[in-house]
């Protein structure tokens, strides 16, 4: 056993083809993470159960989250658990900046 998910991964990487600037919603929260060994980002947060997320590897302010052709950028969802799935364990140790997408109420 290698230690390797069985599972295809909920985190999927987004081409950026030119500079984008991000703005999250109102209710949307910014949330940084560090990336773990097995490459999950780490804490668990069980309140963010099955938020879907965008995920910006490097530290962005939340008012400044512009992505260039250069930066990684993944999609994904937390689990019923409150993690991540893994964004790669090429980047262990590495900061991640996290929208959070919290649905409006109405």
């Amino acid at each position: 056993m290698t230690g390797e998910p069985n599972r295809p991964s909920n985190t999927v990487p987004m081409k950026i083809l030119c500079n984008m600037v991000l703005i999250p919603n109102r209710k949307d929260e910014v949330e940084y993470f560090k990336v773990d060994s097995r490459g999950y980002p780490t804490p668990a947060k069980i309140a963010y159960a099955k938020k879907e997320v965008t995920i910006i590897v490097g530290h962005k302010e939340r008012n400044n989250l512009m992505v260039t052709p250069d930066d990684r950028v993944f999609t994904g969802v937390f689990g019923n658990n409150g993690r991540l799935s893994s964004v790669g364990k090429g980047l262990e140790g590495q900061e991640l900046t996290v929208i959070v997408h919290i649905p409006e109420e109405n």
